[in-house]
């Protein structure tokens, strides 16, 4: 597969073959009743639609039959015959398939993964504009999948991406610049990017600028602006949205401190698996905040956390079963917890760990 001048041509086909709007708008509507199917999870009559008009050279018809046998979604899907109507795509114009065809590879759907090809189908599509692929070589380039780190090449094509508003990419240069792991931290560079993908609707994004906002770094304090952004994300089910409006209710920041609202939001969270809303909402029962005290509750809230390796939670456990505060003592159990939240680096516990050792917090030689 590597260099493939076969797929060079296609590709080369392809960009020749104008994918004009009336073309598109005519495929789409024969294959709307393949859509239907597949979003009703019929993928045989799926594919009883799409095979006639992938055979009348329907690109997008070929594409969503390869995606049915790639997946495995049909009876006697076939890689092979996935990877046929991908390139039969190809050669028609139809190069969004290309990150398919790449996923394929570097998944190992053709047995062991080949990254390098990957990357080069990827590389293939960036060339020939293709926006997902753009971001897919940013990404390959950031972590040296098929091809050497390489931070400002990686730069080069997130930036390609993300001035071609594709959500994650947006992201992606955002999360550069605020890390500082790779380039000198710039939290106003990064907080334009978040920006963007939170207008676009990308809900880890708002979550991200909210923060900004709230915590005033990169942009001014602004808790309203915190406020909206949470919400966005809230409203699109995403658990850090739920959390971060819960907390805003819990301690009163901009809304009247509410903690009905606040057990209500963080309640959504935990269902999610959030282990900082099951932190949270933990406390709330175990300082009656809102709430009946439970300790029982508070426990087991630590526990699904802990279960996350979530240091606080290890620590706050710890601290229960040393004291025997609502359950019976246990002293090695608690011990163990402390010991884990230690080395997840909570300060706390490390000093915890020290009194019980008799070193009264001192650092240890």
């Amino acid at each position: 597969m590597s260099g493939s001048p076969l797929l060079a041509t296609l590709v080369a086909k392809g960009r020749r073959k104008e994918r004009c709007e009336e073309t598109i708008s005519v495929e789409l509507k024969a294959v709307e009743p393949a859509f239907e199917a597949i979003s009703g999870s019929d993928y045989e009559a799926a594919k009883r639609i799409l095979v006639p008009l992938a055979e009348s050279g329907n690109a997008l018809a070929m594409t969503d039959l390869g995606r049915l046998h790639g997946r495995d979604l049909i009876e006697e899907s076939s890689i092979e015959t996935a990877k046929h109507w991908f390139c039969q795509a190809i050669e028609a114009g139809e190069l969004s398939v290309l990150v398919d065809l790449a996923w394929m590879y570097e998944s190992g759907q053709y047995g062991k993964a080949d990254i390098k090809s990957a990357y080069e189908i990827y590389r293939l599509g960036a060339e020939a504009d293709e926006v997902e692929c753009m971001f897919q070589v940013g990404r390959c380039f950031l972590q040296g999948l098929g091809v050497s780190q390489n931070t400002a090449n990686a730069m080069i094509w997130l930036g390609h991406a993300a001035h071609a508003d594709h959500a994650l990419a947006c992201y992606w240069m955002g999360s550069i610049y605020i890390d500082g792991r790779y380039i000198e931290q710039d939290a106003s560079m990064a907080s334009n990017f978040y920006e963007r993908a939170a207008e676009l609707g990308f809900a880890p994004a708002q979550n991200k600028l909210g923060i900004m906002y709230r915590d005033g770094i990169g942009r001014e304090k602004n808790l309203e602006q915190a406020w909206n952004l949470f919400w966005l994300s809230a409203a699109q089910g995403d658990a850090w949205g739920q959390y971060l409006i819960g907390c805003m209710y819990l301690t009163g920041q901009h809304v009247e401190q509410d903690y009905d609202a606040a057990r209500q939001y963080l309640e959504a969270a935990v269902q999610q698996g959030l282990a900082e809303a099951q932190l949270e909402l933990g406390a709330m029962y175990g300082k009656g905040l809102g709430v009946p005290v439970d300790r029982l509750r508070t426990i087991e809230l630590y526990k699904l956390a802990a279960d996350q390796d979530h240091p606080i939670a290890h620590c706050n456990l710890g601290t229960i079963f040393i004291n025997g505060d609502g359950v019976a003592r246990d002293f090695s159990r608690g011990l163990e917890h402390m010991k884990r939240a230690a080395e997840l680096g909570d300060k706390e516990a490390k000093a915890g760990l020290a009194e019980l050792r008799g070193d009264h917090g001192r650092r240890p030689h």
